[in-house]
């Protein structure tokens, strides 16, 4: 009882984690705890408790396999309890295991299947004894529901947030991730910069092919400025045939370089669509701006970058410019 309140109320993954580890904390002794998740071909560990010090975040990837303890667990549907982990011959252990010797992983199964597990372990050799294991096995239905609703209210989010279209962000989130990263670069003293990507002639392709073609070719030009961007970069649908990408740490010529990859990848991958017996020959103009430099705050670098556009196009498209000072656009 003392875990479902805990968790009901949890707004991510993280913090349910946690108050289910630390909730067990009171009956057995936890010094760490982590989750695997089933992802495809790959399990993503993520750790929850690390002796008493602050999770750590990034998530582990491992093999779908049996050859380690996460995996083993998954693919058996069954817990597994260790008292010395030191001693453990039967996996190749490839997670974090810090100083923790003994624990016990339990299965999760969601919708009739396993789609992860659950550990808990301590410092100290011989921590557990069967009636922990009884406990922490009864917990495993109410650990998996709790982590099954956080990952479906993140879908969810998840969903809101992206153009239905092209899959990726949507203009509403853009401006969120827009206003956080001008924060943060005013924070920090860093750039960030901006670039406005604008399909040539776009109007053509639905008049001439329909829109149907004309959805094609806006996922085509998502698809390809995320393949030129970093991890940490991000790429949103601005509006009708406008992407915008949002490049943190970025002064304006890294911008302009990375714009122009981008232009560069339009104009030499046709899209070939089914029944056309030529592929369409896209371009795009670009516009880039960056902040502290040609903007100080987010509607400037957002109309700064516009501003390169606009060049871009009235000068002869498929090209990249960088904004111009406002008193020289007007």
């Amino acid at each position: 009882m003392e875990i479902a309140s805990a968790t009901a109320g949890a707004e991510d993954l993280d913090t349910v984690l946690e108050k289910i580890a630390q909730s067990l904390r009171r009956l057995f002794p936890v010094d760490g705890a982590a989750l695997g998740l089933l992802e495809g071909d790959s399990i993503m560990v993520r750790e929850v408790l690390k002796s008493g010090r602050q999770a750590q975040r990034d998530p582990e990837r491992l093999p779908a396999d049996a050859s380690h303890l996460m995996g083993w667990v998954i693919r058996n549907d069954k817990p597994v309890w260790r008292n010395d982990v030191t001693a453990e011959m039967r996996f190749a252990e490839s997670a974090r295991q810090g100083n923790l010797r003994s624990d016990m992983t339990i299965p999760l199964r969601a919708r009739g299947r396993v789609m992860g597990a659950f550990r808990v372990a301590c410092s100290r050799r011989h921590a557990f004894d069967p009636e922990d294991f009884e406990v922490l096995k009864r917990c495993a239905d109410m650990t998996a529901v709790a982590v099954e609703t956080q990952r479906l209210l993140l879908a969810t989010k998840r969903l809101a947030e992206l153009d239905g279209v092209t899959g990726v962000y949507n203009h509403r989130h853009f401006r969120t991730l827009l206003d956080q990263e001008v924060d943060r670069a005013r924070r920090l003293e860093r750039p960030v910069a901006l670039i406005m990507i604008d399909i040539d002639n776009f109007k053509r392709f639905n008049d001439t092919y329909g829109h149907q073609a004309g959805d094609e070719v806006l996922r085509h030009i998502a698809q390809l400025a995320a393949r030129v961007l970093r991890r940490s970069d991000a790429v949103a649908r601005y509006g009708g045939e406008e992407f915008v990408a949002l490049l943190p740490d970025a002064e304006a010529p890294d911008a302009v370089s990375v714009a122009e990859k981008i232009r560069t990848e339009v104009e030499k991958n046709p899209l070939t669509l089914a029944g056309m017996l030529r592929p369409l020959h896209v371009s795009a103009s670009l516009g880039v701006a960056s902040f502290p430099a040609d903007a100080i705050n987010a509607p400037d670098l957002v109309a700064a970058a516009d501003r390169g556009l606009y060049h871009a196009k009235r000068t002869g498209k498929n090209r990249v410019c960088h904004a111009p000072p406002a008193a020289a656009a007007g």
